[in-house]
C-alpha cells in the first residue's frame, strides 16, 4: 500500500504540479504518524512476548523449585508430626508456663526496646550537643582563634613592656633603698658617735679629778701612741734604705780591697764564709792566675749576699742597726784576716819557686 501510494504520488504531482492537495497531504502525514506508532508498538510487543517466554520459563522453573520445598516441608511436617507424637503429652501446666515464659520474654523484649530507644535519644540529645560544640569551635577556629591569638600578641607585648618597667623600677628602688640604707647607716653611726661622746662626757662629768685625769691621759697617750707608730713605720724604710746603702758601700769596699791585693773572688768567697781547706799547691797558683783579673765587684757582691744567707740563717734575722753595723764590722775583720793570710801565701809562693829556680836544688 505504502508503495503504491507513493507511485500514485508522483502521478499526482505530475497531473497537477500547480494545484497541490493540502487535505491528502495532512492525510499522508497522519497515516505516516500512525504507521509509525505502530511498528514502535509491533516493536514492543515483541520485547513483552520475549518477556513473557522468559517469564514462562522462570514460572517453569520456580514451580518446580516450589514443588521440591513443598516436598521438603511436607517432610519435615511429617518427621515433627512423629517427633511430637514420640514425645510425652504436654499438659495445661506446662502450655501456661510456656506461655508465661514467651510473655515475660516478650515483655523482657519490650522493655528491653524501650531501654535501647532511651539510649538512642540520650544518644542523639549528646550528638545534637557534640555537633552544636563542634560548630562552635569550627566556627571559633575559623574567626575566634584569629582574634584571640590577636589579643594574646598583644597581651604578651603589654605583659613584656609591664615587666621591663617592673625590672627597671626595682632596680631603681634598689638602689635608692641602698643609698638610704647607707644614709641611714651613716646618720645611726654619727649619732650612736655622738651619744657615746655625750654619755663619755656625762660620765667623766661625774668622776672625781684623777679618774678624769687618767682618762685624758689614756687619749693622749692613744694619740701618742699613732704618732709614733708612724715614725716607726718612717724609721724603718728608711732603715731599710741605709741597709740598701750599707751593702753597696761595703760591696765597694770589698772590690776595692781585693783589687788593692790582686786576691781571687773564689779564695775570698772561702775564707768569708769560713768555709777554706788546704789545697794543694798547684791549684791554688792556677786559681790565683783564674781569678786574679776577674775581680770587677759583681762576685763579691754576691759572695757578700751569700755570706749575710749564711748568717742569717745560723742566727735569727734582725734589722736592727746595730746587728748591722756587727755584721759589718765583723766582714771587714773577715776582709782584714783574709789580706793577711794572701799576704802570708804570697811569701809562700815566692819562696817555693824560689827553690825551686835555685841551682842547688
Amino acid at each position: 500500500m505504502e508503495e503504491s501510494k507513493k507511485k500514485k504520488k508522483p502521478e499526482e504531482q505530475i497531473q497537477e504540479p500547480d494545484e497541490p492537495d493540502l487535505p491528502e497531504a495532512l492525510l499522508e502525514y497522519h497515516i505516516e504518524a500512525k504507521e509509525a506508532a505502530i511498528e514502535r508498538v509491533l516493536f514492543h510487543l515483541k520485547g513483552l512476548e520475549e518477556k513473557i517466554k522468559e517469564n514462562l520459563k522462570k514460572n517453569v522453573v520456580l514451580k518446580e523449585e516450589q514443588e521440591v520445598l513443598i516436598w521438603h516441608l511436607v517432610r519435615q511436617i511429617e518427621e515433627k508430626e512423629k517427633k511430637r507424637d514420640e514425645k510425652e503429652v504436654v499438659t495445661r501446666d506446662d502450655v501456661e508456663e510456656s506461655l508465661k515464659a514467651v510473655f515475660q520474654l516478650v515483655k523482657d523484649k519490650e522493655q528491653l526496646l524501650q531501654d535501647l530507644r532511651s539510649q538512642i535519644e540520650e544518644t542523639k540529645k549528646k550528638i545534637s550537643e557534640k555537633q552544636r560544640e563542634r560548630d562552635y569551635w569550627l566556627e571559633y577556629k575559623n574567626v575566634g582563634s584569629k582574634i584571640h591569638a590577636e589579643r594574646i600578641s598583644s597581651l604578651e607585648k603589654d605583659i613584656a613592656e609591664v615587666k621591663y618597667e617592673l625590672e627597671r623600677a626595682e632596680e631603681y628602688y634598689r638602689e635608692a633603698l641602698k643609698v638610704v640604707r647607707e644614709e641611714n647607716q651613716k646618720l645611726f653611726d654619727r649619732h650612736m658617735q655622738l651619744l657615746s661622746e655625750e654619755a663619755l662626757k656625762n660620765a667623766v662629768g661625774y668622776l672625781d679629778k684623777n679618774c678624769r685625769r687618767e682618762i685624758e691621759e689614756n687619749e693622749w697617750l692613744k694619740e701618742e701612741v699613732k704618732i709614733y707608730r708612724k715614725e716607726e713605720s718612717d724609721l724603718k724604710a728608711s732603715v731599710q734604705l741605709l741597709e740598701e746603702e750599707n751593702v753597696d758601700l761595703v760591696a765597694k769596699l770589698i772590690d776595692i780591697k781585693l783589687q788593692h791585693l790582686g786576691l781571687s773572688g773564689h779564695l775570698f768567697l772561702t775564707k768569708g764564709a769560713g768555709l777554706h781547706e788546704e789545697l794543694p799547691e798547684d791549684e791554688m797558683k792556677r786559681e790565683n792566675r783564674e781569678y786574679a783579673a776577674k775581680t770587677d765587684g759583681k762576685s763579691l757582691r754576691s759572695a757578700f749576699a751569700k755570706i749575710q744567707s749564711k748568717t742569717d740563717y745560723e742566727k735569727p734575722q734582725d734589722s736592727d742597726e746595730k746587728l748591722w753595723k756587727k755584721f759589718s764590722i765583723r766582714a771587714l775583720d773577715s776582709l782584714d784576716e783574709v789580706e793577711e793570710e794572701f799576704q802570708a801565701y804570697s811569701k809562700q809562693i815566692r819562696k817555693y819557686n824560689h827553690r825551686t829556680h835555685s841551682p842547688g836544688v
